[in-house]
C-alpha cells in the first residue's frame, strides 16, 4: 500500500474541488510490453507471449516484464520469474524487454491525451491519468456530465487504436483511485464509468486485493480480522484498522468508501517534497529502549537539518518500525503547528515509540528505526507564532548557531553528548 501512497494515491488534496464535482480518466494500456511486440511483429500476434527483464541471450533467468493475454490462462503474471514461467508455459515466446522502444510509444500516447487535458499525470510507462474536470465544466453535474466523460474515454480509446495500433483499458470516476480500480472492471480494451452515486457499494462486493495497495501480505492481515471483502473494510470501525495499521489502517478504510482527493499533478508537480525521512537498520536488533530513543533523536537531527537547509516547515511526524525482520509498521502524530526544529519533532516521535514499546507487541528485538516528516509546506509561506514561541526562542537561536557552525566547518564539529555512544548519530551524518 505505502507505494502508492507516495505515487500520489490517497494523499489530501491541495486543489480541485468537492470529489462530486471531479471528473478523472485513468488510462491502462493492455499487456502494454507484449502488446507493442505483438503490433511489430506478426508471428507474435495471437500466441502466448512473454516480455523478459533478463541479461540471458536465451531468457533463460530474470523475472516477467509483461505477459501477453494469450499467456495469463496459464498463470503467467508480470513479477513471475522466467523459469516458473517457462515451466507454467513452455509453448510460450520469451522476448527480451525493449525499453527504448516501449518509452517512444509512450511518448505518443502522452501527446494523444494531450489534446483531451491539460493536466495530466504520468503514473507509469503504460499508465495515464488525466483530469477532465475542466473539459467538462460547462455542463450541468449529472447524468450528461458523465456521458459526456464517456464519450471522451471512447475518442481517446479510438485514437490510441488508429495512430498506434494498440488498445487501452479505461476507467472514469470522481477521483484517481475510483478511476484506476475502474479501470480493471473490464479488461482488455474496456470502457468503465464509476459515477458518485454508486459508491460504495459498487465496490463492496469485491475482494479486498482488488483495492489499490492491497498485496499479499496485508490480504493475510485483513483476513485475519475478518476481513474478505471491500465491503467488509469499509463496515470495519476506523479505530480498528488505525490502531492495527496506524495511519495506513485510516487510508485504507477511506479507499474501501471510494474516498480519495488526491490532485491531478501536471507534469513536474509530482516533484515537489513530498516528506523528510531517514531510517536506519539495527545490527542484530535491540529491545533497549534508551538506546532506540537515542537513535531516534539522532534520525530526527538529520531529518531536520536537512529540512531548514531546504527551506520547508512540517507537521506530521511518522514513526517506522521493524520488530525482527518480518514485522514491521508505522505510527504517526500530527503536530498543532509546522516546524523544523527537532525537539518537537523529537517529542512527538519518542513519544511514539515508548506508547509501543509499552503495548507488549514486541516479541523480538527492533531491527529498524525510522522517522519521518510530512504535510510539508515552504518555509517562505510563514510560520504561525505561538505563545510557546514568546516565552523560549532559545532552541531556535541555538539552531540557526548549531547550523552556521556545521556549514562552515563540517556536520562533525559539534555533536549532542547523548550521540556520543555506540551509533555516534550526529546532523548529516545520516543526512545524503
Amino acid at each position: 500500500m505505502t507505494q502508492f501512497v507516495m505515487r500520489g494515491l490517497m494523499h489530501p488534496a491541495d486543489q480541485g474541488g468537492k470529489t462530486g464535482e471531479r471528473c478523472v480518466l485513468h488510462l491502462d494500456m493492455d499487456a502494454y510490453f507484449a502488446s507493442v511486440e505483438q503490433r511489430d511483429i506478426p508471428i507474435y500476434r495471437g500466441r502466448p507471449l512473454v516480455v523478459c527483464h533478463t541479461s540471458s541471450d536465451f531468457c533463460s533467468h530474470g523475472v516477467v516484464a509483461t505477459a501477453s493475454y494469450e499467456a495469463r490462462p496459464w498463470g503467467v503474471k508480470a513479477g513471475m520469474s522466467v523459469w516458473e514461467a517457462r515451466s507454467r508455459c513452455p509453448q510460450a515466446r520469451f522476448v527480451h524487454a525493449d525499453i527504448p522502444k516501449y518509452l517512444e510509444n509512450a511518448r505518443r500516447i502522452l501527446r494523444i491525451c494531450e489534446r483531451r487535458s491539460h493536466r495530466i499525470e504520468v503514473f507509469s510507462i503504460d499508465e495515464v491519468f488525466l483530469d477532465l474536470t475542466p473539459a467538462l465544466r460547462s455542463l450541468p453535474p449529472g447524468e450528461e456530465r458523465w456521458e459526456a466523460a464517456w464519450r471522451l474515454g471512447e475518442a481517446l480509446k479510438e485514437d490510441i487504436r488508429r495512430e498506434l495500433r494498440l488498445t487501452a483499458s479505461v476507467g472514469i470516476g470522481p477521483n484517481k483511485l475510483v478511476a484506476k480500480m475502474a479501470s480493471e472492471f473490464r479488461k482488455p480494451d474496456g470502457l468503465t464509468v464509476i459515477r458518485p452515486e454508486q459508491l460504495p457499494g459498487i465496490l463492496a462486493p469485491l475482494p479486498v486485493d482488488k483495492l489499490v495497495g492491497v498485496g499479499a501480505r496485508m490480504r493475510r492481515n485483513l483476513r485475519a480480522m475478518g476481513i474478505e471483502t471491500v465491503g467488509d473494510l469499509a463496515r470495519a470501525p476506523r479505530e480498528a484498522l488505525e490502531w492495527r495499521f496506524g495511519i495506513m489502517g485510516r487510508l485504507l478504510w477511506k479507499a474501501a468508501r471510494g474516498e480519495d482527493d488526491s490532485p491531478v499533478a501536471r507534469s513536474g508537480e509530482g516533484h515537489e517534497v513530498k516528506s523528510f525521512g531517514h531510517s536506519l537498520s539495527l545490527r542484530g536488533g535491540t529491545d533497549d529502549l534508551e538506546c532506540l530513543e537515542n537513535t531516534l533523536l539522532g534520525l530526527v537531527d538529520a531529518v531536520t537539518r536537512r529540512m531548514r537547509r531546504d527551506g520547508y516547515l512540517g507537521r506530521t511526524v511518522s514513526l517506522r518500525l521493524r520488530v525482527g525482520y518480518a514485522m514491521g509498521y508505522a505510527r504517526a502524530r500530527t503536530l498543532e503547528e509546522y516546524t523544523d526544529l527537532s525537539s518537537p519533532v523529537y517529542a512527538a516521535a519518542r513519544e511514539l515509540l515508548r506508547r509501543e514499546a509499552s503495548s507488549g507487541l514486541w516479541r523480538e528485538p527492533v531491527t529498524t528505526v525510522g522517522v519521518s516528516v510530512s504535510q510539508l509546506r515552504r518555509r517562505e509561506e510563514g510560520k504561525q507564532v505561538t505563545i510557546w514561541d514568546c516565552m523560549d526562542q532559545r532552541e531556535e537561536k541555538l539552531t540557526v548557531a548549531l547550523d552556521a557552525l556545521r556549514d562552515r566547518y563540517g556536520e562533525g564539529v559539534v555533536t549532542r553528548a547523548s550521540l556520543l555512544g555506540d551509533f555516534a548519530l550526529s546532523g548529516m551524518n545520516l543526512a545524503r
